[in-house]
């Protein structure tokens, strides 16, 4: 399983490089995205997120089928609903025995991924990806193929650090 990358400086030389002197329109998502995060299987045990979000910090989780395609996403907020029922709902199931979470005797990745995340191809225009973004308030995107297939993630902060290098902001 992959991993998302920490952040993404001005100072990486590839981002600054990409887009040079083009508009927001001409920029791609593909230009933007990283492969680098971490995929994981609907049957995933909760306790795998609960290490997750502990040690790697709150990077989301992609939830994909055994052939790469894009089922869901599992954040840190859809983990604390899970744990902790009050604070929200987002998942149709709700576990009363948070011990059997942790021990992974309960719930999986499937029962409490958001399957609504945006998706977008790579394709797809930065400037559109931003119009998204306002639009669900979501901090990133899942980029998928035509078949469905999970290629990469696109972090709004990526995409504020190449307006800021390409004089955008």
């Amino acid at each position: 399983m992959a991993k998302r990358d920490a952040h993404l400086s001005d100072e990486t030389p590839d981002l600054k490089e990409r887009g040079k002197g083009e508009g927001v329109d001409k920029i791609t998502i593909s230009d933007l995205m990283t492969g680098d995060f971490e995929r994981i299987l609907p049957d995933t045990p909760i306790a795998h997120c609960i290490t997750h979000f502990s040690q790697k910090g709150c990077r989301d989780l992609v939830v994909v089928d055994q052939e790469d395609r894009f089922l869901g996403i599992v954040t840190p907020v859809d983990l604390i609903t899970q744990l902790i029922p009050t604070i929200g709902v987002r998942s149709r199931k709700k576990s009363g025995c948070i011990e059997c979470i942790i021990r992974g005797d309960a719930s999986t990745a499937e029962d409490i991924m958001s399957r609504k995340h945006i998706t977008v191809y790579e394709d797809t225009p930065v400037e559109e990806a931003l119009r998204l973004l306002e639009k669900y308030h979501h901090p990133d995107l899942v980029v998928v193929d035509r078949g469905g297939v999970v290629i990469g993630v696109v972090e709004i902060c990526t995409i504020i650090a190449h307006l800021k290098v390409s004089g955008r902001i």
